[in-house]
């Protein structure tokens, strides 16, 4: 009995060891090209002046808040008319809130702008894979983190993210 299914197992090895000699494998580093590229360079340029306008605009306003506050702290001490600072407290904490929730609003415009940026540069990654694998005639492209060794032959990603600076040499981020 054992030897009939060591027999098999030959045998089902032996069928699709020519299937694995056929293979033509090639490497790409993604993370390189995320990282190198003209595309993502102008991306991270951009998101850059991003964050200073608006880390900028943040400042204003929470210094416009901090002396709206100081104000109200500097009249609570002197004010005789209870019911009408009462209102001014609950206007400047729904004024702060807003502005909280704006804040919240804008990062995550930004995160989504850029996060847009990156899929339009990964889909066109894909797609010139795709055009060096069949030009190559590779049946199998991984990535290289998923590689725990290879060839340096195998490695295309220098001539991946040639072909990208050639064809996407920048991104416009739509904040």
């Amino acid at each position: 009995m054992k030897r009939s299914v060591l027999v098999a197992l030959a045998a089902i090895f032996a069928l699709s060891a020519p299937a694995f000699a056929d293979t033509a494998v090639g490497v790409v580093n993604i993370q390189q090209i995320m990282r190198d590229s003209k595309a993502a360079n102008s991306v991270r340029d951009q998101l850059k002046a991003k964050q200073q306008t608006f880390q900028a605009d943040l400042e204003g306003k929470e210094k416009a808040l901090q002396t709206e506050d100081q104000t109200l702290a500097a009249e609570s001490k002197i004010t005789k008319d209870k019911t009408a600072f009462e209102q001014k407290v609950k206007d400047f904490q729904a004024k702060a809130a807003t502005a909280q929730r704006d804040v919240q609003t804008k990062k995550a415009d930004i995160d989504k702008a850029f996060a847009g940026a990156l899929e339009q540069i990964q889909g066109n990654v894909l797609t010139i894979v795709k055009e060096v694998a069949a030009e190559k005639k590779l049946n199998l492209v991984l990535t290289s983190s998923q590689v725990l060794y290879n060839d340096t032959s195998l490695d295309i990603t220098a001539e991946v993210q040639q072909r990208l600076d050639a064809k996407l040499p920048s991104v416009k981020v739509n904040f």
